[in-house]
C-alpha cells in the first residue's frame, strides 16, 4: 500500500478568540486615546503616512544643512545660487527629502493605459516603499502598500497582466484586486475577521492627463490644488485617451532632482542634442508658466527638419488652437514627472529615487495622440513611423543620461570645495523655480511666488486670443 499524508480539515478561527481579540483591540484603542498627549500644532503636510500597518508617523527632522544652505537658493534669481551639492549626495539629507517629498506630496506613479484592463497590476518602488497598483473587475484603479497583512512579506515582485488575485508567496494569503482579503489557506478565517485584514491602501489616488498620481499623507488635498492652472492649459489635448506605444526603463547614476532639472534646462540643447537643436532651438523657448506646482515652457514655432517628429508624419490632436498646433509643450509636474507634448504625441519621464543616494529609476514612455495615424497609412507603416519616433526620443534621453551622470560626478567634487552653481536668469529660471519647489516642499509648503521672476506671457496671450 502507498503512504498517504494525513489530511486535516480546514482549521477555523475560533469565534471566541476572534471576539476576544476584537474586544481587546477596542479596549487598547480607548486606553491609547486617553493616554495620548495633546499634539503640537503643525502643518497638515508635516505628517508622513508610512507603509507600516501601525499608521502615520512624524517625519524625521531635517538635517542642519537645510537651514544653513537653503537660503542662498530661496531668493530672487538675480541674487540666488543653485542648490548646494550636498542636497544631491548627502545620505542623511536625501533620505529625509525622499520621505518628505514623496511621503507628503502628490507624485506620478504610472500611466492609466498601463492599468486599463481588469487584472492589470503594476509595482512601483519609491526608495524603500513598495506600492501595488491594480485595475479591479469594476475597472477602478487602486493603490496598496506591497505588504502582506500576515507577516509583512512582499506580495508582488513584478508587474503583470491578466491577474486574477494577489497571492503572497510566503503563506499563500490571497487578496482580491480591490485589496480585500480573499483566503488564508488552510485556515478558514471568518468574514468579520477578513474584513479587517485587507491590504493597506495608499490614502490618495487620482488621475490627471492620462497618469495616476498618489499621495501618502493621511488626508491629502485634491490633486487640483497642486496643479493650479495647468489643467486649463491642457484643455484641448485629449490626454486621457492617448495610445500607448512603447516604454524604456533606465537605472541612472544621478539624483532624481538632476533629471527634473535637466528636463527644464533648455539652455543645454545646442551642446548636448545636435539633432534636437535642428527643430527645437534654444532661443525658440518661451515661458508657459502660471500658478501651480509645475514648471512650464514651450518651443514655438516647431520646424520640420526631415526627422521622425515632423508634422506631416502624423495627425495632430483634433482640438488644438493655431499656435498650439505648431508648438511643443514642456511641463515638469512636481515632483517627478516630465511631460513633453508634441502636436501629435506625448512622451514622459517618470523618476523614482532609490534607497541609494545618487541612483534613480526612470521610465520613458511614448504615447500617441488619438487618431494620430494618417488615413492613407497602412498599419505597418504607422507602427514603423512610431518606432522611428521612439528611437529619436530614446536617443535624446540617452544623451541626457550621459550629461546627468557626468553632473552627479562633478557635484561630488564641488561638494568638497563648497561650490554652488550660478544662475543665468534668461535661461535658468525653470531650474530656479524647480529647486525652490523642492526646498518649500520639504516643509509641506507650496512654492513662494513672491521670489519668482516675472515672465513673458506672450505665448499664453496668443492661445487665449484664438
Amino acid at each position: 500500500s502507498t503512504h498517504r499524508p494525513l489530511r486535516l480539515p480546514p482549521t477555523p478561527w475560533p469565534k471566541t478568540t476572534a471576539t476576544m481579540l476584537a474586544s481587546w483591540a477596542r479596549t487598547a484603542g480607548r486606553l491609547a486615546r486617553r493616554q495620548q498627549p495633546a499634539a503640537a500644532a503643525s502643518p497638515v503636510m508635516a505628517v508622513r503616512h508610512t507603509s507600516s500597518v501601525l499608521g502615520a508617523q512624524q517625519p524625521r527632522a531635517l538635517p542642519k544643512l537645510v537651514e544653513e544652505l537653503a537660503p542662498t537658493t530661496i531668493a530672487p534669481i538675480e541674487l540666488a545660487k543653485s542648490m548646494h551639492p550636498a542636497f544631491y549626495i548627502d545620505q542623511d539629507y536625501v533620505q529625509v527629502e525622499r520621505e518628505r517629498i514623496f511621503g507628503n506630496h502628490w507624485f506620478a506613479a504610472a500611466h492609466t493605459s498601463e492599468l486599463s484592463d481588469p487584472g492589470d497590476v503594476k509595482v512601483v518602488e519609491v526608495g524603500d516603499i513598495s506600492i501595488i497598483l491594480t485595475c479591479d473587475k469594476s475597472r477602478k484603479i487602486n493603490a496598496f502598500y506591497n505588504v502582506c497583512r500576515h507577516r509583512g512579506a512582499r506580495v508582488c515582485a513584478t508587474s503583470s497582466k491578466g491577474c486574477k488575485q494577489l497571492v503572497c508567496p510566503y503563506h499563500w494569503w490571497a487578496y482580491r484586486l480591490d485589496g480585500s482579503l480573499k483566503s488564508t489557506p488552510p485556515a478558514a478565517t471568518p468574514k468579520e475577521r477578513k474584513d479587517t485584514l485587507g491590504l493597506q491602501r495608499v490614502p490618495g489616488v487620482e488621475t490627471f492627463a492620462g497618469m495616476v498620481f498618489l499621495n501618502q499623507s493621511p488626508n491629502p488635498p485634491p490633486l487640483t490644488d497642486t496643479l493650479g492652472d495647468l489643467p486649463k492649459k491642457l484643455l484641448r489635448y485629449d490626454l486621457d485617451n492617448l495610445e500607448f506605444h512603447a516604454a524604456k526603463d533606465y537605472e541612472i547614476r544621478g539624483d532624481w532632482k538632476l533629471i527634473a532639472e535637466n528636463f527644464v534646462d533648455f539652455y543645454h540643447i545646442n551642446a548636448v542634442h545636435p539633432e534636437l537643436a535642428k527643430f527645437s532651438r534654444v532661443d525658440d523657448h518661451q515661458p508657459y508658466q502660471g500658478n501651480g506646482q509645475y514648471v512650464g515652457f514651450v518651443t514655438t514655432p516647431l520646424t520640420d527638419s526631415g526627422g521622425p517628429g515632423d508634422s506631416y508624419n502624423f495627425n495632430a490632436f483634433e482640438r488644438l488652437h493655431g499656435v498650439e498646433a505648431a508648438a511643443a509643450l514642456f511641463f515638469q509636474i512636481f515632483p517627478n514627472v516630465s511631460v513633453t507634448i508634441y502636436p501629435h504625441s506625448v512622451y514622459t519621464l517618470m523618476t523614482f529615487p532609490t534607497q541609494e543616494p545618487g541612483k534613480t529609476r526612470e521610465r520613458l514612455s511614448l504615447l500617441m495622440a488619438p487618431g494620430a495615424k494618417l488615413q492613407a497609412d497602412p498599419m505597418d507603416l504607422y507602427k514603423e513611423k512610431c518606432g522611428k519616433l521612439m528611437d529619436f526620443v530614446v536617443n535624446i534621453n540617452d544623451e541626457d543620461v550621459e550629461a546627468i551622470e557626468n553632473l552627479q560626478v562633478g557635484l561630488h567634487n564641488a561638494r568638497a570645495r563648497g561650490l554652488c552653481g550660478e544662475f543665468l536668469p534668461k535661461y535658468d529660471w525653470p531650474v530656479h523655480r524647480f529647486q525652490n519647489m523642492v526646498l518649500s516642499g520639504l516643509h509641506g509648503e507650496p512654492l513662494r511666488q513672491d521670489i519668482m521672476p516675472k515672465l513673458s506671457s506672450a505665448f499664453e496671450q496668443k492661445v487665449l486670443s484664438m
